[in-house]
């Protein structure tokens, strides 16, 4: 992986169910981070049964990513346990 490749690089910053997910990345994009859900069937983006009751993830690109997480922990938002 180049240089450029690597500061593309999407990474995972938080886990959780969709709503949770949602609140998480209206977070991120209201202070300028882009990021997207996503889970391991299909994209919540494009498919409505994609995330029932499962677990999705919040993705950021890994320049972003100390940012995001320091958002995310200073908003006291934790994922939870997933059985």
């Amino acid at each position: 992986m180049n240089e450029k490749e690597a500061e593309n690089h999407l990474v995972n910053v938080f886990n959780g169910n969709l709503w949770q997910a949602q609140l998480v990345q209206g977070l991120l994009e209201a202070n300028n981070i882009a990021c997207m859900i996503e889970n391991d069937t299909l994209s919540a983006v494009t498919s409505p049964y994609a995330t029932l009751g499962g677990e999705v993830w919040v993705l950021v690109n890994n320049e972003d990513e100390e940012a995001a997480r320091c958002i995310i922990k200073q908003n006291s938002i934790e994922s939870p346990p997933f059985n």
